[in-house]
C-alpha cells in the first residue's frame, strides 16, 4: 500500500532537482516582498490597505493569464516530452499574445474604472487616494510582468529551473533596495511613501523582464521566434490550445474574482481587516512557496511522461507527487505556526490587527496540508487536459458554495474577521474529496501531444452551474 505512494531515489532526486530551485526562487521573492509588505507596513494602516486592494486587483488580471498561459502549457510540457520543438514553440508564440493582450485590456480597465473598482473595498478617503496614486504607477508593470512570466513559464515546462532563480534573486534585490531608498526617502532621494514602492515596482519588473529576455535569446533555442514569425502557430495547434485554455481561463478568473468577493467580505469589518488580510497573505506566502514548486513538478514529470505515452508510469508518479505534497505541506504548516507568534512585531499596526493576522495564519498552518494536496491534484488533472474537474473542484465548487456562504456571513452576522477567515478556509476540506474523486476516475491520464487535432472533439462539456 505504502509503495503506491512512495517513490525511489531517482525518482525523488529528479524532482528535488527540478523543485528546489524553484521553491528558492519563489521563497526569496516571497520573502523580498514580505520585506516590502513590511515596509508600506510601517507608513500605517490605510497605507497597507491601499496596497492590498490593488494587489487583489492585480491578482485578478495575473490569475487571467496564467489560465490563458496554462492552456498552452499542458502542450509546452507534452511537446517537449515527445521532442516536437516545432509545435513547441507554437505554444511560447501563443503566450506572448495572449500576455500583451491581457496586459493591454487590464491597463485599460483600470484607468477608467479604478476608482469605482476600489471603492468596492473601502471607502475610506485616505486609503482610496493612496490606493489610486499607487496603481497610477504600479500598473505599467503588468506589461512586463506577463512577458516574464511567459518567458519563465516556458523554461520550467522544459525542465530548466535554476537560471531562474539567479534572475528572479537579482529583480527582487533591485525592487527592496529600491522601496528602502524611495519609500523612506534615502540617499538623497525624495520621500515618496506609497509611490516610491509603486515606482520600485515597475522597475524591477522591467529589469527582470530585461535578464529573461536576455537568457532566453541565450538558451531558448527549443522556443524563440522572431517577430515575424510571432503570429505563426498552426491550426490544429491554436485549436487545442484554445479548447484547454477556454475552461482554464474561465477557472482562473472565476477562482480569483471568488478571492476578491473573499476579500470584500472581510472587508466589510474595516480597513483594520483589511490590512490584516494583507499581513496574513504576505506571511502566510513563504510557506505558501511550495505549492509553486509542486505544481511544476506535476506539470513536468507527469505531463512529460504522458507526452512520451507513458501513461502507467505518468499515474504513478501522480500519486507519489499527491502524497510528497502532503508531508512538505505539514513541515512548513508546523514553520507558519511558529512565525505567528514574533514577525507581526515588525508592522506599525495596532495590537487588535496584530491579533487578526496572527489567528489567521494559524489557521493557513493548519489548513496547508489540504491546501497543498489540492493544488497537487489540481495539476495533476490539468497536465493530462482534464479541465472540466479543474473547473468543478475549483470556480464552481467556490461560486456554488464558498462565495454565498462568505457574503452571508458579511451581510447578515456579526462574526469578528477571524471566524470569518476560519469558516471561508476550511471549505478546502470538502472540496480535497471532490479532487480526489476526480483524480481516482483517470480522465486525465492522455497523451494530449500525439493528438492535437482531436481536442476539439476530445474536450468534454462544460459542467453545469
Amino acid at each position: 500500500m505504502f509503495k503506491l505512494f512512495i517513490g525511489d531515489r531517482l525518482f525523488y532526486k529528479a524532482l528535488l532537482t527540478l523543485t528546489v530551485p524553484l521553491v528558492l526562487q519563489q521563497l526569496i521573492t516571497t520573502s523580498v516582498q514580505l520585506i516590502d509588505n513590511i515596509m508600506v507596513g510601517r507608513l500605517g494602516e490605510s497605507a497597507i490597505s491601499s496596497v492590498a486592494v490593488i494587489n487583489q486587483l492585480q491578482f485578478v488580471i495575473i490569475l487571467v493569464f496564467f489560465g490563458l498561459m496554462a492552456g498552452s502549457g499542458i502542450f509546452t510540457s507534452q511537446y517537449f516530452g515527445a521532442k516536437d520543438f516545432d509545435k513547441l514553440a507554437q505554444t511560447f508564440r501563443f503566450k506572448v499574445i495572449a500576455g500583451l493582450f491581457v496586459a493591454g485590456v487590464a491597463v485599460l480597465i483600470l484607468t477608467v474604472f479604478g476608482r469605482h473598482l476600489v471603492v468596492v473595498f473601502t471607502d475610506t478617503d485616505e486609503t482610496v487616494a493612496s490606493a489610486l496614486s499607487y496603481l497610477a504607477i504600479v500598473k505599467w508593470g503588468i506589461f512586463p510582468l506577463v512577458l516574464s512570466i511567459a518567458i519563465s513559464s516556458t523554461f520550467r515546462e522544459t525542465g530548466i529551473t535554476r537560471p531562474l532563480l539567479y534572475i528572479s534573486t537579482v529583480a527582487v534585490l533591485i525592487n527592496t533596495a529600491l522601496n528602502y531608498v524611495l519609500i523612506f526617502g534615502h540617499f538623497g532621494a525624495p520621500q515618496m511613501g506609497i509611490e516610491g514602492a509603486a515606482i520600485a515596482t515597475v522597475i524591477a519588473r522591467g529589469i527582470e523582464f530585461f535578464l529573461m529576455f536576455l537568457f532566453m535569446m541565450r538558451k531558448g533555442q527549443y522556443f524563440t521566434s522572431g517577430i515575424r514569425r510571432l503570429f505563426v502557430i498552426e491550426r490544429s495547434v491554436l485549436v487545442g490550445i484554445i479548447a484547454m485554455a477556454i475552461p482554464l481561463t474561465l477557472n482562473e478568473f472565476m477562482w480569483s474574482l471568488g478571492q476578491t468577493v473573499f476579500l470584500h467580505a472581510y472587508s466589510t469589518r474595516g480597513d483594520s481587516a483589511l490590512a490584516a488580510m494583507n499581513m496574513t497573505n504576505a506571511i502566510s506566502q513563504l510557506v505558501f512557496v511550495t505549492f509553486a514548486g509542486i505544481g511544476t513538478g506535476v506539470a513536468v514529470l507527469v505531463g512529460n511522461t504522458l507526452g512520451k505515452n507513458e501513461l502507467a508510469l505518468a499515474k504513478q508518479n501522480a500519486y507519489k507527487l499527491a502524497a510528497f505534497s502532503v508531508v512538505v505541506a505539514i513541515l512548513a504548516g508546523i514553520g507558519l505556526f511558529g512565525l505567528s507568534f514574533f514577525i507581526l512585531d515588525l508592522y506599525a499596526v495596532s495590537a487588535a490587527t496584530k491579533s487578526v493576522a496572527a489567528f489567521n495564519i494559524r489557521v493557513n498552518a493548519f489548513f496547508i496540508p489540504v491546501f497543498s494536496l489540492n493544488v497537487s491534484l489540481f495539476f495533476i488533472l490539468r497536465s493530462g487536459g482534464d479541465t472540466r474537474s479543474t473547473l468543478l473542484m475549483d470556480a464552481v465548487f467556490m461560486w456554488v458554495f464558498v462565495v454565498p456562504v462568505a457574503l452571508l456571513l458579511a451581510y447578515t452576522t456579526a462574526l469578528p474577521v477571524t471566524l470569518m477567515f476560519l469558516i471561508v478556509q476550511s471549505s478546502d476540506v470538502p472540496k480535497a474529496f471532490i479532487a480526489i474523486s476526480r483524480f481516482k476516475k483517470g480522465h486525465w491520464i492522455k497523451n494530449l501531444a500525439a493528438t492535437p487535432s482531436d481536442m476539439l472533439a476530445d474536450h468534454p462539456p462544460l459542467p453545469s452551474t
